[in-house]
């Protein structure tokens, strides 16, 4: 048997003792998960499907060609879900209530969302 390398996401973490408590995480503050680029945010049947059921079946129109051949939601020029922010609440979803599955699914400090955090510390444009 061939053993397969570690990839950095399944890194054993240091101990807490070592790298200090871990910072309180705000999603209402962050959005990172929402932002990247296009195709990140995959769409499946069934979300399409709730979006007719609730009522939003317009939605569906904002709907683009995904990773692996999936459908995802649409992203604005700078990389963000074309639902995320409210009138003054840049971090909210506008779409929360009949988000896709994979938003609702997704888990507030999981590896994905510190690797998405990260990601957008490293994609932040400098201020003057």
């Amino acid at each position: 048997m061939i053993k397969q390398p570690r990839l950095s996401s399944e890194a054993t973490p240091e101990p807490e003792s070592e790298r200090g408590p871990e910072p309180e995480l705000d999603c209402l503050t962050c959005s990172a998960c929402c932002r990247g680029h296009a195709g990140v945010i995959p769409v499946s049947a069934e979300d399409l499907l709730r979006f007719k059921r609730a009522g939003r079946p317009e939605l569906a129109e904002r709907i683009v060609p995904g990773h692996f051949g999936d459908e995802a939601m649409e992203t604005r020029s700078d990389g963000a879900c074309v639902h995320l922010g409210r009138p003054g609440l840049p971090h909210h979803c506008s779409i929360y209530e009949v988000r896709p599955s994979i938003c609702g699914d997704f888990e507030r400090g999981s590896w994905q969302c510190l690797e998405a955090r990260r990601f957008a510390a490293r994609t932040v444009a400098p201020t003057a």
